[in-house]
């Protein structure tokens, strides 16, 4: 399922028919004529006609955090995880660990206790 949001193709154009010139807009998605009917610009229903295309169905959401829960965004945090903070702890609480099993471990760059 595909969410849409009405803003990012642009304003309403009161003058947009979408069943204008016999539906030349709609050929080859007259199966889903009732659903391209509800655009209101030319955007709207370019981007539901690709949705359709990949044979997935139209949902349109107001703005919002939606994009939060994409893939791509729960890999960059995943990231930030692996490669930033575990790191930052790793350096932080080894040391203390280290030193309450009473082993040596550098405490500062160059100096070993």
């Amino acid at each position: 399922m595909s969410c849409l949001y009405p803003t990012d193709y642009g304003p309403p154009d009161p003058s947009f028919d979408p069943h204008a010139n016999g539906g030349r807009l709609m050929a080859g998605f007259e199966t889903h004529a009732r659903e391209l009917a509800r655009a209101q610009n030319l955007g709207q229903l370019q981007a539901m006609e690709r949705v359709f295309a990949r044979g997935e169905n139209v949902t349109w959401r107001d703005n919002g955090y939606g994009w939060a829960y994409g893939e791509k965004v729960g890999d960059f945090f995943g990231a930030i995880i692996a490669f930033i903070i575990l790191p930052w702890l790793f350096l932080r609480v080894a040391p203390a660990l280290a030193e309450r099993m009473h082993l040596s471990w550098p405490r500062k760059r160059g100096t070993l206790s």
